[in-house]
């Protein structure tokens, strides 16, 4: 068997390319909720490398390192043998000289997804999808819920930095900051200006004990389907968790979002947060992308 070689990635584009119409044809097989593509080149990142044998490109891993971690993306990376990701990552790895690294990976792809297990990556982060009319029942709405204004920032706050307090629990135990209620405020200021966003609240005697944030998000990479609007947080005040907060949030944006048009919806969630790992899977939500992460020591 000829041996393996590797190459800069500006020298075999066109080749890298083919990778990943084979590789996202075969996705969309197994999930149809994704886009229509037919330029694959113009989605792969500028830097990487390619992997080939006897002449012929057998895997390719691209992205860029930024703020200390090296990330690769939904184009990121294909393979025809997976087995070679290894050999590409180790030269990628030098050159980016970092000690994190997160790859976006078809959650149907399990050879890709078996390649960077042995790597000693791990999953860190789910990207789902379902369509909005599912067969089986329609949600129920527990408690009222409406649009949110301005006038509902307080609360807002008071959610956001709750939840970023639970983050930082076990078993998620993350290290970002705790950001102050003016940060919070900063961030949310334009919000319910801005028509890329939908939000909903939902109260509880009288007070809003939870909310939930739609984004329609630009469909310009491998993932966001026609007519889908993304779930961007949600998010249940502690003292009334347990009580179908959640459950009417999502009803209310269910409903809403087919009342407006939208086919499907996406969402994103970090496996280790149990609570929306579980919540999500419940709500017919199939993984379309997982996010593997590998820091070293």
């Amino acid at each position: 068997m000829p041996s393996l070689e590797i190459h800069p990635l500006s020298e075999l584009r066109d080749e890298a390319a083919a990778l990943l119409a084979e590789r996202y044809t075969r996705q969309r097989a197994a999930e149809s909720l994704l886009p229509e593509v037919t330029d694959f080149e113009s989605h792969i990142p500028a830097a990487g490398h390619v992997a080939t044998r006897g002449g012929r490109a057998v895997a390719y891993l691209a992205g860029a390192a930024e703020g200390g971690v090296a990330r690769a993306g939904f184009a990121g990376c294909a393979a025809s043998e997976p087995e070679a990701l290894g050999d590409v990552f180790a030269v990628s790895a030098q050159v980016w000289d970092v000690s994190r690294f997160a790859v976006a990976l078809p959650a149907s792809e399990k050879p890709l997804v078996d390649a960077f297990f042995r790597l000693a990556f791990g999953c860190q982060l789910v990207w789902g999808v379902r369509e909005i009319d599912l067969s089986g029942g329609v949600e129920v709405r527990l408690h009222e819920c409406r649009f949110g204004t301005r006038d509902d920032l307080p609360a807002v706050v008071e959610l956001e930095q709750s939840f970023q307090r639970f983050s930082h629990t076990a078993p998620s135990l993350s290290d970002l900051r705790l950001q102050s209620a003016e940060e919070v405020a900063s961030e949310w200021q334009g919000t319910w200006d801005d028509p890329a966003f939908t939000h909903f609240v939902c109260e509880r005697d009288g007070a809003v004990a939870g909310h939930l944030l739609l984004y329609r998000r630009p469909g310009d990479d491998l993932r966001v389907p026609v007519d889908s609007i993304d779930i961007a947080l949600t998010a249940t005040a502690e003292r009334a968790r347990g009580e179908g907060i959640g459950r009417s949030l999502f009803a209310h944006a269910v409903a809403w979002a087919k009342e407006n048009g939208f086919r499907s919806l996406t969402v994103d969630f970090r496996t280790v947060n149990l609570l929306a790992s579980r919540f999500w899977t419940n709500r017919g939500f199939r993984p379309q992308y997982l996010r593997l992460y590998r820091a070293v020591p």
